[in-house]
This record gives C-alpha cells, sequence and structure tokens, in this order.
C-alpha cells in the first residue's frame, strides 16, 4: 500500500525497517498471547524461559522501532544522523537482552535490587524494570522526532499543502503517542494494574499505525525538493498558460504568475476564494473535466477560456486539484510567443556554431598534448606502460614492447601478474620493490624453445653471487601507481627500471670499502699485536710456571688442584694463541700445528665450564646430547676457540631476554651435497655434526651476510672488535670444516658445524 502512493514506487530504507519491525513486534506478542498468556508460569521451567524468550524479542522490537521511527524523521527532513543515536539503539539492544538473560537464570534479581535503601522493582519487575528501559532508550526517540518534525514546521516559510501535511503528521504523531501511553501507562498505573496483563500492548498496535503516517509523511514532503519537483515549479512558474491550486473544498489555494496575469490580480486575492466565483460554469470543481470556451468577464472584457481539471492526490489522505485554463482570445499573444522564440532558436544556433569552434579549438590543444605525451612515453629510457581495471594494456613505451613485445588490448596470463600489481589495482596502494630476473630457456606446448622469466628472492641472488654465477641476472626497480578513483578496481601505471649496473657498482664499491677498511684495521691490529705479544707471552708464562709449583705443593684430593690446573689449561691455550699470532706477524703461514684425533665431546665439557663462571643469570646452556664415541682429526685449541665464540655471541644475543644456549654432538651421514644460503657447499660424507643453537634476537639477511667479515659486530662499542667469527671461520678452513647457519629474526640462531670423522689415527 506504501509502495504505490506516488510515482516513485521505493520508499526509503528506515520506512521498509518501520514496517518490518512492525511486523516482527506483532508475531512476537501475537505468540505470546497465544502460548503464553496468564500467570501459571513457574521459574525455572521451559514454559517459563519460553516466556521470557518471547517478551524479550517483542522488547527488541520496540526499542528498535523508536530508531526507526527516529531514522525515518531524519530522512524525510535531510537532518544529518549523528552517531550517538546509533550507540543509544545499540545498548538498547543489549541491554533487553542483558535483562532478558536475568530474569531467566535469576528471576528474583531485578525485584531484589535496592538502589540507597529503595527497591523500584519489587512489585511487577517486569512491568517497572521494561517502562524504564522504554524511557531510556525509545522515548529520547519519540521526543526528537517530535522536535525534528515541529522545527520543521517553524522554520519553513512554505504555506502550500506540504506545510499543511506537516502540521497533520505532527498532531497525529503526537496523538498516537499519547494515546498508547494512556493505555499502556497512565491506566494500568492508575488503576494499580486492574485486569492487567501485558505490558505494551497498545504501543505494539499503534506501531503498525506510525508506520503508515511515516510512509505518508515521507511521500507528502520529502519529495517536493526532488529534481521533478523543482523543475515543475520553475515550469509552472514560466507558463503563458494559468494554473489554480484548490483544496477540496474548491478553495484556491496557490495561482500560477500567468494565472495571476491573466485574471489581473494578486496572490492574496485569489486565496480561499471559490472555484465557482472564477469559472461559474463550473460546476462540480473537484471531478475531473475539460471545459471549452468558457466566457468570462474580465475588467468588463470578455476572455474565453479552456480549462481542464485535474486531480493530484499528495498521500493516503491528503490530494488537491489543479485547473489548467488558456486565454484562447489573445492570438496575438501566442504569435508574439512564436516570434520570440524562433528568435530564441536562431540564437541558439549561433550559441551552437560559437560552442563548436570553441570545441574544436580544445580538441586541437588536447591532441596536440596527447602527441607531446605519447612521444615522451615512447622515448623514456625505462619500460613503462599502464593498465585498465580489468588487466588490459592501454599504453606502452618502445622499451617495454621491445622486451615483452606488444601487448597493447591484451592482457597477461593469471600466473605472471606478480602479487604487487594486484594489490595496487585492488587496494590502491602504490607498490616499489626490487625483483632479481634470470631469463631460462623453456619448451613451450608446441614443443618450441622460449624465453622464460624466473623471478629469484634476494637470499637466492647472495647465493648465486657467491658461486659467481650472477652474471646473467637482472635487477629491476618495479613500481604499480594506482590511478585513483571513486571506485575499486583501479588503473594502474607500471615502471620498471633496469639498475643491475648500477647494482653491481655499488656492491663492487661496498666491497672495495670494506676490504680497504679491513686491511687497514687489520694492519693497524698487526702493529699493535707486535709490540704486546711478548709481553703477554711472558706474563702467560709466569702464570703457567706459578701453576706448576701450585700443583707441586698441593695435594691432588685438595679442591684447589683442579681449579689451579684448569686455570694452567686456559693460560697454556693463551700462550699457544699468542704464539700462533707471533707466527702469523712473522710471516710464518706455511707452519701448521700437527693434527690429532681427540674426543670433540671433551673440548664441549671444557667450553661449557668456562661459560658457567660468567653465565648471565637468565641465561642456561644444555649440553646432554653428547655422543662420547666419536673421533675427529684436527686442532684442539681451534675446535675451543670455535665453540668458545660461538657461544660468547650466542649468549651476548640473549642477554637482555634471556634463553637457552643447546650444544650438541651427533654423527651424521650426507648421502648428498649439503647446499644452504650463506655457506659453502659440504660435500657427501659422514661427520661429526656440533650444534650450537640459540633462542636469542635472531639476524636480519643484512647481517647474515656480514657475519664473518673482519671488524663487524653489532655489540656496543668497547664490548667487542668483530673478530671472533671471522677468526673462527679461517680455523674452520684450515680444519676443512664445514658449516650452515639458520636464524630466524626474534626466535634464535643454529650453528652447524660438519666435521670429517676418520677411521685411521693421525701419526705424531
Amino acid at each position: 500500500m506504501l509502495g504505490q502512493k506516488t510515482s516513485v514506487k521505493q520508499l526509503p530504507r528506515p520506512i521498509h525497517q518501520l514496517v518490518i519491525i512492525s511486523i516482527f513486534w506483532q508475531a512476537s506478542n501475537l505468540i505470546g498471547d497465544i502460548f503464553f498468556s496468564g500467570e501459571n508460569f513457574i521459574a525455572g521451567t521451559k514454559p517459563f524461559t519460553a516466556r521470557q524468550l518471547i517478551f524479550g524479542a517483542a522488547a527488541l522490537g520496540w526499542i528498535q522501532l523508536g530508531n526507526a521511527v527516529h531514522h525515518t524523521a531524519e530522512v524525510s527532513l535531510k537532518v544529518k544522523r549523528k552517531n550517538g543515536w546509533k550507540l543509544l539503539n545499540i545498548f538498547g539492544g543489549l541491554a533487553v537482552i542483558v535483562s532478558t538473560y536475568i530474569f531467566i537464570r535469576d528471576p528474583n534479581f531485578i525485584p531484589s535490587l535496592n538502589i540507597f535503601g529503595y527497591r523500584p522493582f519489587a512489585e511487577r519487575p517486569m512491568f517497572y524494570y521494561f517502562s524504564f528501559l522504554f524511557c531510556i532508550f525509545v522515548v529520547p526517540n519519540i521526543v526528537v522526532t517530535g522536535y525534528i518534525i515541529l522545527r520543521n514546521i517553524v522554520q519553513s516559510s512554505d504555506t502550500t499543502l506540504p506545510h499543511q501535511v506537516s502540521i497533520y503528521m505532527l498532531i497525529s504523531f503526537m496523538f498516537f503517542i499519547m494515546l498508547a501511553a494512556l493505555f499502556d501507562f497512565i491506566i494500568p498505573i492508575s488503576t494499580n494494574f486492574t485486569d492487567y496483563d501485558q505490558i505494551l500492548k497498545w504501543t505494539q498496535f499503534i506501531s503498525v499505525f506510525l508506520a503508515i503516517l511515516s510512509g505518508q509523511y515521507f511521500t507528502s514532503v520529502s519529495f517536493k525538493n526532488k529534481s521533478a519537483s523543482w523543475f515543475l515549479d520553475k515550469l509552472r512558474d514560466r507558463m503563458v498558460d494559468g494554473l489554480l491550486y484548490y483544496n477540496y473544498k474548491g478553495e484556491i489555494q496557490l495561482a500560477n504568475p500567468a494565472a495571476l496575469s491573466i485574471l489581473r490580480t494578486t496572490q492574496e486575492a485569489l486565496h480561499n476564494k471559490k472555484m465557482t466565483s472564477i469559472f461559474p460554469q463550473i460546476t462540480d470543481p473537484s471531478r475531473e473535466s475539460t471545459y471549452n470556451k468558457i466566457r468570462v468577464k474580465i475588467d468588463n472584457e470578455d476572455h474565453i477560456f479552456n480549462v481542464s481539471i485535474f486531480e493530484i492526490r499528495q498521500s493516503l489522505t491528503t490530494n488537491y486539484n489543479v485547473a489548467f485554463f488558456s486565454d484562447v482570445s489573445n492570438t496575438l499573444h501566442y504569435q508574439q510567443i512564436i516570434k520570440i522564440r524562433d528568435e530564441q532558436f536562431k540564437e541558439y544556433q549561433l550559441d551552437q556554431i560559437r560552442y563548436q569552434e570553441r570545441l574544436n579549438i580544445w580538441k586541437k590543444k588536447v591532441d596536440e598534448s596527447k602527441y607531446f605525451l605519447d612521444t615522451l612515453i615512447s622515448t623514456l629510457p625505462f619500460r613503462f606502460w599502464s593498465k585498465n581495471e580489468q588487466g588490459v594494456f592501454m599504453t606502452q613505451n618502445q622499451t617495454d614492447i621491445k622486451s615483452r613485445g606488444n601487448m597493447l588490448q591484451t592482457s597477461e596470463p593469471d600466473n605472471k601478474i606478480l602479487p604487487q600489481e594486484l594489490l595496487a589495482r585492488n587496494e590502491g596502494e602504490p607498490q616499489s620493490f626490487i625483483s632479481y630476473e634470470q631469463i631460462k630457456k623453456t619448451i613451450n606446448d608446441k614443443n618450441e624453445e622460449e624465453d622464460d622469466i624466473e623471478i629469484l628472492n634476494q637470499d637466492d641472488y647472495n647465493m648465486a653471487v657467491r658461486k659467481g654465477i650472477a652474471k646473467d641476472i637482472m635487477i629491476f626497480n618495479n613500481m604499480f601507481i594506482p590511478i585513483m578513483a571513486p571506485r575499486k578496481p583501479y588503473k594502474i601505471i607500471g615502471i620498471k627500471i633496469d639498475i643491475t649496473k648500477e647494482m653491481r657498482l655499488e656492491k663492487e664499491r661496498d666491497m672495495l670499502q670494506e676490504q680497504k677498511h679491513i686491511h687497514s684495521r687489520l694492519e693497524e691490529l698487526g702493529t699493535i699485536c707486535g709490540g704486546f705479544a711478548h709481553d703477554y707471552n711472558n706474563i702467560l708464562g709466569s702464570q703457567i710456571g706459578f701453576c706448576d709449583l701450585a700443583l707441586e705443593v698441593l695435594d691432588k684430593d685438595n679442591q684447589a688442584y683442579m681449579f689451579i690446573q684448569e686455570a694452567r689449561k686456559a693460560a697454556t691455550r693463551g700462550k699457544e694463541s699468542l704464539e700462533e699470532l707471533l707466527n702469523t706477524i712473522r710471516g710464518k703461514t706455511s707452519e701448521k700445528d700437527k693434527l690429532t684425533e681427540f674426543a670433540p665431546y671433551m673440548i664441549i665439557d671444557d667450553v661449557v665450564k668456562k661459560l658457567w663462571i660468567t653465565l648471565p643469570p637468565n641465561v642456561k646452556v644444555k649440553a646432554d646430547n653428547l655422543d662420547k664415541n666419536i673421533r675427529i682429526v684436527g686442532n684442539v685449541s681451534a675446535l675451543d676457540r670455535i665453540i668458545s665464540n660461538l657461544a660468547n655471541n650466542a649468549i651476548f644475543a640473549m642477554k637482555e631476554n634471556g634463553g637457552t644456549l643447546t650444544i650438541a654432538l651427533k654423527r651424521e651421514v650426507l648421502t648428498e651435497p649439503l647446499i644452504t644460503p650463506y655457506a659453502p657447499q659440504i660435500d657427501a660424507g659422514t661427520y661429526a655434526k656440533i650444534t650450537v643453537e640459540d633462542t636469542g634476537t635472531g639476524m636480519d639477511t643484512a647481517t647474515l651476510e656480514r657475519i664473518f667479515s673482519p671488524f663487524f659486530t653489532t655489540k656496543a662499542p668497547g664490548e667487542g672488535l668483530g673478530l671472533g667469527l671471522s677468526s673462527a671461520l679461517r680455523l674452520l678452513k684450515e680444519g676443512n670444516a664445514g658449516y650452515t647457519v639458520q636464524t630466524t629474526l626474534g626466535e634464535g640462531t643454529i650453528f652447524n658445524l660438519y666435521w670429517s670423522i676418520r677411521n685411521e689415527k693421525m701419526e705424531a
């Protein structure tokens, strides 16, 4: 019924919501009246729970109804909706749900509420409590709705029928609200709830009338400012024929300027004047009909009019009539109009010619700009293209055509579209990244050889650089720029710049600078070490001598005997390291220590004992998984230094947040070469695998690339020189051992040392 009220077949969403909420409320109360009326319901039983749920559903209906009525008034009068009312509606729904749950779980909870010594819900808790919710979450919506309609009436300068409809709507709205309040609240309370069973029953029925009133009000008032109404008002004012608007009583309410001119009167004089006083021959002004050649005397002049009567319905209860009349006796007037229209048409033709000339000039300028832009794009030294929303190529410069061929008006296969491009097109986020691409020969479905581009990650590229096979890898700086539009997906611009040469030159420059820095530091270190090595050698010699004297004096059962023995071992290893340093400074690099066969678990035990002395309290060391049957051939002091350096670095990585350092030793057989990033290849064979694992901070890619470089350190100044891992790497190479490294940022690092196992013993 509401949908057929106007020529606009669709009502606004709030009115539809109002109707649906009314139906939901009616259905909930109907179910409650049929199946759950009366007082024979015991708390805790299923019928009682079902009754409370049905009442809760109905309560949700009237909570939403108040919001829908308010929203309808805002839409009708073009009032911007505030978020606070949405929150009030949400809180109201939550309050009903929580209250229903409380009444089901503990019916005596709300009646027993004590507020400052007063129990407001002790008697008839359902009525008073839900009336309280109604006053908080529904009454404000009703009051504001009435205020919005009243403000529209006061502020509007319109005195025509829509203004009268607004007054009618306000009176009807207030009447229904007061009627519902009378029967649902005032009468039950004043009669002490005599023969009263259900709350808000009248308000439930009144909601139907509110829905009809809201629909009527919207169609009567809201559309008066639409473009069609504006056009008709302008057309009415510019018409040369007369229009008279009058109500069902035949009283004239409005006349257009042409009617005032023809009748030679004013708007005030015509207002509320009877139609029959203007056209006496029209006996029934409320019936649609046409009257020809009606004679009327105006200022003692005879005029002949053709009059047509039309009925216009505004809403279900409001309508008015229109009298359309023309003075057919004034033919010269129409001739003059035709002459004016003819002159206007000629002027229009001249304007059209001038407009076409300006359009041609602008088209020429646009074409020149397009040619300039096309020339600029075609001669760009890098690849440039653009795609529309569906991923179809719209523009390609010559560089891009040479690289991938002419792709205009076509699209790429889905498997070749990069995720960054999809992100820019679908989300409107500009993407910029560096890609490493390698061209490989592949065989297509037609058994033909063709070039296929393989995209590598940075780790693969770094591995290829180390292996010396990165010459055919190209490096590009890629950009996908979305062309912003009102909706997704977007058109995009693609730019691809070849930076291979620049990146290689930058890499070489960084390597040269780093090598220069390392050599400079090594020279300084050699000079310093040469000056102090002899002094430290003497100091360590004295320490070893005093330890020997102490060992001769003390009994082996004495507890200090073991500590002095460990101190002598440490001093001996220090003396050996200093001797190796002196040999290196003297240029005696050809002298090699004799290799021996030994059990590596013993070295690991010694390292763990040394670590316990300086171990932070929040770091634990585990060395339980050690295979004591493994024997390797190598330099004992070298293995000690390698494991010590790795363990100290691991402890430093866990110093702040704590963690666990795990050292393991086991036998491992590699059936094929082991290839991992950031480490040289390890051939197949049988190895003693030493694992040093921590749960520290881990390393990023940039740090991982440089951990074995001399003087590179992540420690604060004064905490490290950056020589531990570089010396460990040198010792691994001297012992023909391999290594792998695995790290995860924020989780930890794992170093695996692979030392060859030999069955025969080395001769002394």
